[in-house]
């Protein structure tokens, strides 16, 4: 569902309006209620007929409010799509996330978990799956998401996937697996709700090697 708010705002947009287009069509002739209840027979079978439609013809009819309520509505009920579920979206980074982790060369998954501290353009983190603690910077650009250790030759760059969820790819420098280095890999990261204790799971191995100098 959270996948599809734009495609349901335009949905609704749509019906809003094709029900406002309907409801200013004139009805057509078949269709329009006899005078009286009673069916009109030919011309020449009853008398004064073109002076009795005449002077129905000239009467006023009443104009209806329900195509102004209707376009009212429809107004509204876009503006209101449009405002809270595609231009207020807002992604929420701060908090603890599971970054699970999977390489193919050399083939291996595992798994850090990440706490951010910030707001929802920037701010800092903190690795707590590794002994140093180490810690980085984010940067939060509509759904694009971007993440870099301090320490660490590690980038991240993905997006969110829904508000509980990111996905993405990362690169490495000095990152080991069974004496292997490994470059890059793919991730999912979720939103850890609190309380929740991090998964069991391997860990990537950071060489000393692999250091840089801090910013």
């Amino acid at each position: 569902m959270k996948n599809h708010k734009k495609t349901i705002a335009l949905f609704v947009a749509f019906t809003f309006l094709a029900l406002l287009h309907a409801s200013t069509m004139p009805l057509r002739a078949d269709q329009a209620p006899v005078q009286g209840g009673t069916e009109i027979e030919a011309a020449g079978q009853t008398p004064g007929f073109v002076e009795e439609e005449g002077s129905a013809s000239t009467q006023p009819g009443k104009k209806s409010i329900l195509p102004i309520v209707i376009g009212i509505v429809a107004v509204g009920a876009i503006a209101a799509v449009l405002v809270l579920v595609v231009l207020k979206t807002k992604y929420e980074i701060a908090g603890k996330w599971d970054f699970s982790f999977t390489s193919t060369s050399p083939a291996h998954t595992w798994i850090w978990m990440l706490i951010f501290s910030g707001d929802n353009k920037n701010g800092t983190f903190v690795d707590v799956s590794s002994s140093d603690h180490d810690t980085g910077t984010y940067i939060v650009n509509g759904k694009d998401v971007t993440i870099e250790y301090d320490t660490w030759d590690i980038q991240f760059s993905g997006k969110f996937d829904g508000k509980d969820k990111m996905t993405g790819s990362a690169t490495f420098a000095g990152l080991t697996v069974g004496g292997k280095d490994i470059t890059s890999a793919t991730w999912t990261a979720t939103r850890l709700v609190s309380g929740a204790v991090l998964k069991p799971g391997t860990t990537a191995s950071r060489s000393s090697n692999g250091r840089k100098a801090a910013k």
